[in-house]
């Protein structure tokens, strides 16, 4: 693995996650919602409902789309309904994206979802926040000022009803055993070991 390490690009230098199995978030952590208010996290957690985390950028035009196309995949083929059995929470790590593009993006992800999914959730960022919530997750980016672009791992990770970190996720492509698995331990408040963790990195990626 540090070899691995070593042959990373300098513009991936400290770009990738560090597992916070069991850390909680601030639920206090503020973001804009769709419709252009600020929002507490917390209004997101409900007793005995998990919550899939993502952050992401919707204006990316690489890895986030494959991140969240796979996503909806894999949810689309567990019988739970997003808003019932649990929350997803999508977040986008870009200060400048304003909260008309993210109920843009929520638009078109629920239309091709094509399932009720009243507990997916698009906001955008709100004076740092989603730096602050992504460093208490581990999810380490940064800004490549050469590409315009950010680079970042392709994770999700799921949270317990309480805010803290159950599992990690990572890929493009999300089995649904997995997802429904991760789901049911987070609901019970377990903590478990990642596996499979195969690093794909947001920056200059070639999905060939």
């Amino acid at each position: 693995g540090a070899a691995a390490e070593q042959k990373l690009p300098g513009e991936l230098e400290g770009v990738g996650v560090v597992e916070k199995l069991g850390g909680a978030v601030d639920l206090e952590l503020t973001f804009v919602a769709e419709n252009g208010y600020p929002v507490p996290l917390k209004q997101f957690f409900h007793q005995e409902r998990p919550v899939i985390l993502n952050l992401v950028y919707y204006s990316c035009p690489m890895l986030c789309n494959l991140i969240l196309n796979g996503q909806a995949s894999g949810l689309r083929q567990i019988p739970w309904t997003p808003g019932r059995e649990f929350e997803v929470v999508t977040i986008s790590i870009d200060p400048a994206e304003t909260f008309a593009l993210a109920r843009q993006k929520k638009q078109a992800y629920l239309a091709a979802y094509d399932r009720p999914a009243p507990g997916w959730h698009f906001l955008a960022d709100h004076q740092g926040n989603a730096r602050r919530l992504a460093e208490q997750v581990g999810f380490h980016y940064r800004w490549d000022e050469r590409s315009r672009q950010f680079a970042h791992a392709s994770v999700i990770m799921i949270l317990t009803p309480e805010g803290k970190v159950s599992r990690y996720l990572y890929g493009i492509q999300f089995r649904p055993r997995d997802l429904r698995l991760a789901l049911v331990e987070a609901a019970q408040s377990k903590f478990g070991l990642s596996v499979d963790r195969l690093l794909l990195f947001c920056f200059h990626y070639d999905p060939s």
